[in-house]
């Protein structure tokens, strides 16, 4: 089952996943918690995987959804500290060519 939590790092939030995301762990927390986000009027969103040690294609849908909802309410989402096994997945998807990507969040939230 995965947990999600937000901090904020100025005007930027971290919306901070840990454990397996894959099919039946709770896919729907994420795109809530977006919702929560973006309806409290922040645009600048990071998606921090540090907890993450893989994702399926339930978990890429979901990432995919919520890139899909920021950017269409004018935001940004960008992942952070993605482990070798959920870059390898999102490689072979070309998601790493759509969405940017940071070791870590005081580089994401800089940029």
């Amino acid at each position: 089952m995965i947990t999600i939590g937000i901090h904020y790092l100025d005007d930027v939030a971290s919306v901070d996943v840990r454990g397996k995301f894959i099919k039946g762990q709770g896919g729907f927390q994420l795109q809530r918690t977006i919702d929560k986000v973006l309806e409290a009027g922040t645009e600048k969103i990071l998606l921090n995987m540090t907890d993450v040690p893989m994702v399926d294609s339930m978990g890429i849908g979901e990432i995919v959804r919520a890139y899909t909802r920021v950017k269409e309410q004018g935001g940004t989402l960008k992942l952070v500290g993605l482990t070798t096994r959920v870059y390898g997945a999102l490689k072979i998807t070309r998601l790493l060519s759509l969405i940017e990507t940071f070791s870590n969040e005081k580089e994401a939230a800089a940029s």
